[in-house]
Parts: C-alpha cells; sequence; structure tokens
C-alpha cells in the first residue's frame, strides 16, 4: 500500500504536525488523518521509494520522461490479464505500478490509480498524461469502459502494440544493413584517400611525373580530406539542420513523402507499411467500439506518411456526408486495388473490421517479403558499388606508375 507524506495542523490543539501515514490513496489518506489522528492535512503526496536498482525521481518529473512502445504494450498485456480475472481496477492499477520498472510509467500508474479511487473514469485519468497515453489508446480505453468490455480492448490494444513494436523491427532490421554497409565503404575509401594517396603522391613527386587529370583530381580530394576535413562536418550539421528546418514545412514534408513512396526498393517498403498500419489501427477502433469517423481522425494521425494521411482526412470527411469509404480512398490514387476493393466489399457486407484485419495480415506479410528481397538486393549493390570506387581509386594512381614502368623498359 502507498506511503504518504503530510503536513497539516492538529484539529484540537491547532499544533503543526507532518509525518507519513498509509493508505490507498492521497484522498483516503486525508480522511485517515482527519477521522483516527485528528489532523487537518494542508499538504500530502505519496512517497516514492528509492531502490539501489531502481531510484525513482518525483512523479513531477518523472511524467516529463518517455515509455517506448515495448513497455507500454507490457504493461498492457498485464493489465488485460488482470481485468479479465476480474481483479477490481484501483487493484490492477496498484499490482502494475509494483510490477513496471520504467521510472515515468510507475508514477503515471500511481497517479492513474489515485484518479480512479477519486471517482475519475480511468479514460479521463489517461488523457491527463497524452505523453504516455495517446489519443488511440485514451479513445479505445473510453470505449471499452462504455460497453463494458475493458478486458477485451486491453487485449486489443497489446495486440496493436506488439505489432507496432515487430513493424519498427521490421523498419530497423531493413535499414540498419544498408546502414552498415554504406558506413564500412566510407571507412574503407576515406583510408585509401588519407592513408594510400598521399603515400603515392610523394613517390609522383620524387619522380617529377605529368599526371593525368584524373589522378590530379583524387590527390585534391585526399589533401581536402587531410586538411580540411573540419568542413565537411561543419557542412553535413549545416545541410542536416537545415533539411530538419525544411522537412518541418508543409511543403517539405509532402515533397519527402511523396518521393519516400516512389524510391526504388524502399518505395514499397513505405508504402505497405503505411498501409498495414492503416489497416490495422482502423480495424482495432473499430472492433473496440469507436465511432467510424473518430476512428479515421485517430488512424489519420498515426499514419506517418502526409498524402496517405490527407487521404484518409477526405474520405473522413466523405463519410460524414454520406459517402462510401471505399470509394473515397479509390479516388485518392493513394491507396492499392485490394484495398480499396475489400474496404468496399467489407462496408457492403458490413464485416469491415473483418475485412481490414485480413488487408493488414495480407501487407503484413507483403512487408517481411520485400524486406527480404530488398536486403538480398542491397548487398550486391553496395558491394558491387564499392569496389566500382576503389577500383576506380586504384586506376588513378597505378596509370601513371604503369606509364613510368613501361618507359624504363
Amino acid at each position: 500500500m502507498p506511503i504518504f507524506i503530510y503536513k497539516g495542523y492538529d484539529a484540537v490543539t491547532g499544533d503543526s504536525r507532518k509525518g507519513k501515514i498509509e493508505a490507498e490513496s492521497s484522498r483516503a489518506a486525508r480522511q485517515k488523518l482527519k477521522t483516527k489522528e485528528k489532523i487537518i492535512a494542508s499538504d500530502i503526496k505519496e512517497e516514492v521509494v528509492g531502490s539501489s536498482k531502481n531510484q525513482r525521481a518525483a512523479p513531477l518529473f518523472a511524467f516529463q520522461g518517455k515509455v517506448s512502445v515495448t513497455e507500454l504494450a507490457i504493461m498492457t498485456r498485464q493489465f488485460a490479464t488482470l481485468q479479465n480475472a476480474h481483479v477490481p481496477l484501483d487493484e490492477c492499477l496498484l499490482a502494475l505500478t509494483q510490477q513496471v520498472d520504467n521510472v515515468v510509467l510507475s508514477n503515471t500508474l500511481s497517479a492513474l490509480k489515485d484518479a480512479v479511487s477519486e471517482g475519475k473514469s480511468l479514460g479521463e485519468a489517461m488523457a491527463l498524461y497524452p505523453r504516455v497515453f495517446n489519443k488511440l489508446y485514451v479513445n479505445m480505453i473510453r470505449a471499452g469502459e462504455s460497453s463494458g468490455s475493458l478486458g477485451l480492448v486491453l487485449e486489443r490494444l497489446a495486440d496493436f502494440q506488439e505489432y507496432q513494436v515487430e513493424v519498427q523491427g521490421k523498419v530497423v532490421s531493413a535499414m540498419s544493413y544498408p546502414a552498415l554497409m554504406i558506413t564500412a565503404s566510407m571507412g574503407i575509401i576515406a583510408y585509401l584517400f588519407v592513408s594510400v594517396v598521399p603515400k603515392l603522391q610523394k613517390v609522383f613527386d620524387s619522380m617529377k611525373l605529368t599526371l593525368p587529370w584524373y589522378t590530379l583530381t583524387l590527390i585534391a580530394i585526399s589533401d581536402f580530406l587531410q586538411n580540411r576535413w573540419y568542413v565537411l562536418i561543419i557542412a553535413g550539421v549545416g545541410i542536416a539542420f537545415a533539411f530538419k528546418a525544411w522537412y518541418a514545412s508543409p511543403r517539405g514534408r509532402r515533397i519527402v513523402d511523396y518521393y519516400s513512396l516512389k524510391m526504388p526498393l524502399f518505395g514499397p517498403v513505405v508504402m505497405r507499411v503505411n498501409i498495414s498500419k492503416f489497416t490495422k489501427t482502423l480495424s482495432t477502433l473499430l472492433g473496440s467500439g469507436v465511432p467510424i469517423i473518430s476512428a479515421l481522425e485517430i488512424t489519420k494521425n498515426v499514419v506517418g506518411n502526409v498524402l496517405i494521411s490527407q487521404a484518409i482526412e477526405e474520405a473522413k470527411i466523405s463519410v460524414q456526408e454520406g459517402d462510401s469509404l471505399g470509394l473515397t480512398l479509390e479516388k485518392s490514387k493513394q491507396f492499392p486495388a485490394l484495398v480499396t476493393h475489400m474496404i468496399r466489399t467489407g462496408e457492403k457486407t458490413g464485416e469491415l473490421e473483418t475485412m481490414l484485419k485480413h488487408v493488414a495480415a495480407a501487407y503484413d506479410a507483403e512487408v517481411s517479403r520485400k524486406i527480404d528481397s530488398m536486403t538480398s538486393l542491397i548487398e550486391p549493390l553496395m558491394i558491387i558499388l564499392m569496389g566500382g570506387i576503389v577500383v576506380l581509386i586504384v586506376f588513378a594512381m597505378l596509370v601513371p606508375m604503369l606509364s613510368v614502368m613501361s618507359q624504363l623498359r
């Protein structure tokens, strides 16, 4: 049971009092002090116990941190298990507070328990902490509370968050290998320019050779990397900040998101990941009892691509006016024919949620296949590219040496 630190005064003598008291919530602590100890509390807050393994900060500062999707998914799965076992809500929150390792999440759950004990609904309490619980989470919790199926909704939330973790893992794995190959290639090329080329340049200078333009170009690049390398760092930082500012603008975001869908190799993966997010999120919300207009508004913010997000916004407006979701998405030209056809079929049969689940499952499988094929193509392409650059460097530096050797013969 939580321990609260209080300050106040004696209701009989008027003397100041301070100390600690054990109670289920701050409200219960105040009542306990008033009835049993005859103390009127002027200030009361929960004591956050530190441990050698994990020192917890005060809740005010802890709420300023972040909670990862993985940690939230684990907590939600535990929450669903407790709810399905018919454990009272405040006891669920107390148990979760003691189980989670993340300081931010633990303190947030403790605050939720206090809010629920004081009469707030769980959805209302979670809405106070948008850094931890996004709109999708809060709306699903509210729908679960209103329908009396909070345990089922929590299971769906846990499934959805675990799916998000899986998708993030796939994207990271798809990008990590090319990033590793590019880094290794740049390292090898930089070594050639900084170490090998200067040594050959000394040989050329000692022999007073007339060098071709491509050899002179490589020597100039080598000299720049040795003496003015800091210019590259400054330029890189400047370009990064400029790109970030440009990407934050509506026009920059739109251009980047447009070309991210059109890029060779990466474009099909980006498109399928976004379609999978859209269908999975919408089916989860609809299955939890969230109205379709609210579900589309939330889904619009979950999808990462601004073009697809705009198409969903237009679809939401059309659905409000009584039009078909599938036909509106088809007109946007941002969704594959299979997706819009399945959505139209779901609308006609009244099984939209089921159809969206099928589409999400199909595109999840497509994402895995595309990532595998992309990775298998990137490896030989990077080897060819790196080998080509190395060959050009070796050719440019050895041609003068070969000409000298031929003259000596």
